[in-house]
């Protein structure tokens, strides 16, 4: 099988595990439909992107240009295809779109002049490669209790270990979205270097005490439901919040290699350098937006700045392209 017949086997699969999430959530009397093989549960909230007055002279590429700001959109995410209560074990997802075009602003349905910048809570991924996402994605969507013999059989006793690892490690799921970092994982080509990218919180982050947190685990069901989401519009209500949004650069294949995505490129090795700040301000609930985010389609491949590097994220730009296709969701051309 050439790489083109394997994305497409990929983009196959992925679509098929949609029919089966949607099929399982009917049977279990959901009456949302779900939208996302991952991350089907999400927030959005609204956004300025700003890039630093200091910004180095060879990372003034595209829309990183000194002191300029622009509009932009946030999806916070549980990072399972289930709709589960916020306080479930999970690792948790940011998505940042960014209208790249200073002054404009970002439409719901806009995808001209954007930006998608991804990431997740962890810094590496539990797969090896494409093919490893999509049958590790299988196996669970099969049956949860199943996989840890389901992986073993698969994998054996070592590589299923390290899986479930990498699965378990970040999961508090009392650990606020507004606190979290999120990385991108993958490689992006930038000006004349390659790069990762991750947000951090830069206030001082909050988090849970312990007579907070027992009673987050005895709350009623429905308090439980949307915890995260209620947690950080509580803090909306109050305040602005702030994220750096930092680059970490290509040191060499060994140290921070780019096909390789479950490895992590460690600060020792690559310290981050912040370029940009977001900043999510004090805003309330809003049904509307929360409506229009979910029609929306995120892709690493909406870029003009930050190309894609490595197999991942060709692979990717089939599969989200699927994914959307299959959902409904509103879809332009890449570029």
């Amino acid at each position: 099988m050439d790489q083109e017949e394997m994305l497409n086997d990929l983009a196959n699969r992925i679509q098929q595990m949609q029919i089966k999430a949607q099929q399982m959530a009917e049977n279990r009397g959901h009456s949302l439909p779900l939208k996302r093989v991952f991350h089907a549960k999400g927030m959005g909230v609204r956004a300025k992107f700003k890039v630093n007055s200091d910004i180095p002279q060879h990372l003034q590429v595209g829309l990183f240009q000194p002191n300029i700001e622009y509009d932009a959109l946030v999806r916070f995410s549980n990072a399972r295809g289930e709709m589960l209560g916020d306080l479930e074990k999970d690792q948790r997802g940011c998505v940042i779109r960014v209208k790249t075009i200073e002054g404009a602003v970002l439409a719901p349905n806009d995808y001209s002049n954007i930006q998608d910048f991804l990431m997740i809570n962890t810094p590496t991924s539990f797969a090896r490669n494409p093919v490893q996402v999509i049958e590790v994605t299988e196996i669970f969507l099969d049956s949860v209790a199943k996989a840890p013999v389901r992986l073993i059989q698969k994998y054996g006793l070592k590589e299923a270990w390290r899986i479930f690892g990498e699965l378990l490690e970040p999961l508090d799921g009392s650990k606020l979205l507004q606190v979290n970092q999120y990385w991108s994982r993958s490689s992006y080509k930038f000006g004349d270097t390659s790069v990762r990218y991750l947000i951090r919180p830069s206030t001082e982050s909050k988090t849970l005490s312990a007579a907070q947190l027992l009673r987050s685990i005895f709350q009623s069901t429905a308090q439980r439901e949307n915890y995260l989401r209620d947690k950080l519009l509580e803090e909306l209500k109050e305040n602005d919040l702030y994220f750096e949004f930092c680059v970490q650069f290509f040191v060499d294949e060994k140290k921070t290699p780019i096909e390789d995505i479950y490895i992590e490129w460690k600060e020792s090795d690559s310290p981050p350098v912040c370029v940009a700040t977001l900043t999510i301000p004090k805003q309330n609930f809003d049904q509307q937006l929360q409506t229009d985010i979910e029609q929306m389609a995120f892709n690493p491949w909406h870029t003009k700045d930050f190309t894609p590097l490595g197999l991942m994220n060709l692979v990717r730009m089939k599969l989200y392209d699927a994914s959307a296709k299959n959902r409904g969701s509103s879809l332009k051309p890449f570029r």
